[in-house]
C-alpha cells in the first residue's frame, strides 16, 4: 500500500513539476511576444519619424540602394537610369551609395525599379539621424523593413550610413564603380554580357 501511495504521489509530483515548467514556458513566450511587439512599435515609430522628417523637407544625410545583383549590373542599371551612384560588392549582392545633395533617393529607387521590371531593391535612408528601409519593386514602395536586419549583412554600409565612416573610407575598404564613369552604350553592353 505504501509503495502504491509513493508511486501515485511521485506521478502527481511529476505532473505538478511539468505544469510549473509549462507555465514558466508560457510566461517566457509571453515576455518574448511583448518584447517583439515593443521592438516592432519602436521600429514603426522610427519609420514614422523618418516620414515626418521627409514631409518637413529634411534633406537626407545619406542613402543607399541594396540589391541581390553584382556591383557591375547594379552600376550599369544606375547608368542607364542616369542615377549617380558609387556601387560596391558585398558578401550578399551589392549596394549603391546615392548622391543625396540634389536628388531624391526615393525617386531614384522608383525610377530604377520602374525601368527594370522585376528588379527588387531595398532603399535605406538616413534622414535626421533616423534610418528607414523600404522595399521597392515595379516603381513602387512595397513594404517597410527593419534597417538592423538588412544592414546586418552589410557592416561597411552600416558604418557609412550611421556616420562612423565617410565615403572615402568606404571606397578604401573595397573597389567601387561609379555609374557616371560608364557610358550608356558600355552599360548596355555589360548588361547584355551578364544576362
Amino acid at each position: 500500500m505504501k509503495d502504491e501511495f509513493d508511486d501515485l504521489f511521485g506521478e502527481y509530483e511529476k505532473e505538478f513539476e511539468d505544469g510549473e515548467k509549462q507555465e514558466e514556458g508560457k510566461e517566457g513566450e509571453k515576455e518574448g511576444e511583448e518584447r517583439e511587439e515593443n521592438k516592432q512599435a519602436k521600429e514603426d515609430e522610427l519609420g514614422d519619424l523618418s516620414e515626418l522628417s521627409k514631409m518637413m523637407g529634411v534633406k537626407p544625410k545619406n542613402a543607399a540602394i541594396i540589391s541581390g545583383l553584382d556591383k557591375i549590373s547594379l552600376c550599369s542599371m544606375c547608368t542607364l537610369c542616369e542615377i549617380p551612384a558609387d556601387c560596391f560588392d558585398a558578401n550578399h549582392g551589392s549596394f549603391a551609395v546615392l548622391n543625396v545633395k540634389d536628388r531624391d533617393p526615393e525617386e531614384d529607387a522608383r525610377i530604377l525599379t520602374q525601368t527594370f521590371r522585376g528588379l527588387e531593391v531595398v532603399l535605406i535612408v538616413n534622414r535626421d539621424q533616423n534610418l528607414s528601409a523600404k522595399v521597392y519593386k515595379e516603381g513602387k514602395e512595397k513594404e517597410k523593413v527593419a534597417p538592423p536586419i538588412i544592414l546586418f549583412e552589410f557592416p561597411a554600409l552600416k558604418n557609412y550610413l550611421v556616420g562612423i565612416s565617410n565615403l572615402s573610407e568606404l571606397k578604401g575598404e573595397g573597389t567601387s564603380v561609379n555609374s557616371l564613369s560608364l557610358t550608356k552604350e558600355e552599360a548596355l553592353t555589360l548588361l547584355k554580357q551578364i544576362f
